[in-house]
This record gives structure tokens, C-alpha cells and sequence, in this order.
């Protein structure tokens, strides 16, 4: 039996004001979990939250969700900036 080697992708959804795009937009889980890495890295003037949560989706595929909140007022223009990070367990563990 040949095994697929495709990449497993995560979805980002960045949060402005509570405006989300219709869809996430698809990031390599690599690069998901290095945003999530560096944001936990940044000061307390630029993130004042990042969580991870383990959870399942809804056919029960283990998933992980990254969520940062940035600090109210570094964005101009709005007041309130979150991303969030849906990222396939499956795609942490193969890295």
C-alpha cells in the first residue's frame, strides 16, 4: 500500500472587530506553529494572550487550536485583533 505524503494544512482565521473572513486561509502547520512560537516570544505592549487548546473537530479528528490576542490599540485603525489557528494534530506530530 503506497503511503500519501500531502502535507496536512492549517486554517488561520485573523479576527478584526470581530470581522472574520468566510473562510480560513491555509497555512502550512509549520508556519502556524511557528506564528503561535513567536507570539509568545513578543512583549507584553504587543500580545497580552496566547492559549492553546487540544479539542477534536467535529468527525472527531484530533486538532489543535492556537489563539492570540493582541494588545488593544497596537493596531490602528481597529480595537480589537485576534488570530486564531486551527491545526491538525496529525500535522504537529509529522513535523
Amino acid at each position: 500500500m503506497t503511503r500519501h505524503t500531502t502535507a496536512r494544512r492549517a486554517l488561520w482565521y485573523p479576527l478584526a472587530d470581530d470581522h472574520r473572513p468566510e473562510r480560513g486561509r491555509r497555512l502550512t502547520a509549520h508556519l502556524a506553529a511557528a506564528s503561535i512560537r513567536r507570539a509568545r516570544n513578543q512583549s507584553g505592549k504587543v500580545v497580552d494572550a496566547v492559549h492553546v487548546y487540544a479539542t477534536t473537530d467535529r468527525d472527531g479528528t484530533p486538532l489543535h487550536i492556537g489563539y492570540v490576542h493582541y494588545t488593544p490599540g497596537y493596531w490602528s485603525g481597529v480595537s480589537d485583533v485576534i488570530d486564531v489557528y486551527e491545526i491538525p494534530t496529525d500535522a504537529l506530530t509529522d513535523l
